[in-house]
């Protein structure tokens, strides 16, 4: 790949430039996004998605940013992530961006059908420029994929923290959803979590132990983590009986 300058200055202008397409030709029209294919996700698992980023308290105002990780990797986090980055975009039709943060196993390029690079990493190592691409089917709803995974991802994640990108991405996204590594799997998991405001700790029903929410819930902090999102719980209770609790 060609090399490219990026210095922390450079992060407003590579924004500016992903968000409105390359020009392809001096005096044509820019190009347009590289749209995502759509996600098929069941609308009862959106609507739990719903009901967990409504559980999550902002300030009157700011942006919301949510990172969703786990003990480990297999509980469903991403698909959880990319649930409530949808709900949120379709409820207030506002920009949202889908941050991919895990770079250990980057997986946005399955479920939503891209090629895997460039993507965030190679941006922050001045490999390529910052790659935006538009959900679909919804027209406010923006992802940054992951890239390749790097020879050292923890540098990469300290780079990210230590940069002003979140401070640049506030102002154009009105949430931010990131889908980040799992704390007990990637020693890095901390750092990265330090990059979401508020955090969902998504465990699965049946498989995640107590004792490792607790580690999780110790190592992130109570000043971040804000929920614990039961997944793959499938109620005995009858729909229309639970409508009446």
């Amino acid at each position: 790949m060609e090399r490219i300058d990026l210095r922390a200055s450079d992060v407003a202008e590579s924004l500016d430039e992903a968000l409105a397409g390359r020009p392809a030709t001096p005096g044509f029209a820019p190009r347009p996004l590289e749209r995502a294919r759509p996600v098929a996700l069941p609308a009862w698992f959106i609507d739990r998605c719903r009901r967990a980023y409504l559980s999550v308290s902002f300030p009157e105002g700011a942006a919301r940013i949510i990172g969703i990780t786990s003990a480990f990797y297999g509980e469903g986090k991403t698909s959880v992530a990319i649930g409530i980055a949808m709900a949120v975009a379709a409820d207030t039709q506002e920009p949202t961006l889908l941050l991919e943060c895990d770079l250990e196993r980057p997986s946005f390029d399955r479920f939503f059908g891209f090629r895997t690079a460039p993507g965030l990493a190679e941006w922050l190592e001045a490999l390529a420029p910052l790659r935006v691409i538009r959900a679909a089917p919804l027209e406010n709803e923006y992802i940054i994929p992951a890239g390749s995974r790097p020879t050292d991802p923890a540098r990469i994640i300290y780079r990210l923290s230590e940069s002003n990108v979140m401070a640049e991405l506030r102002p154009r996204f009105r949430n931010i959803v990131l889908d980040l590594p799992p704390v007990l799997n990637i020693a890095y998991s901390s750092l990265a979590c330090r990059l979401a405001e508020r955090i969902l700790l998504v465990a699965r029903y049946g498989l995640t132990p107590i004792e490792d929410l607790e580690k999780a819930e110790f190592l992130l902090g109570q000043e971040r983590l804000t929920g614990i999102l039961l997944n793959g719980y499938a109620s005995k209770v009858p729909r229309w009986l639970r409508g009446l609790l």
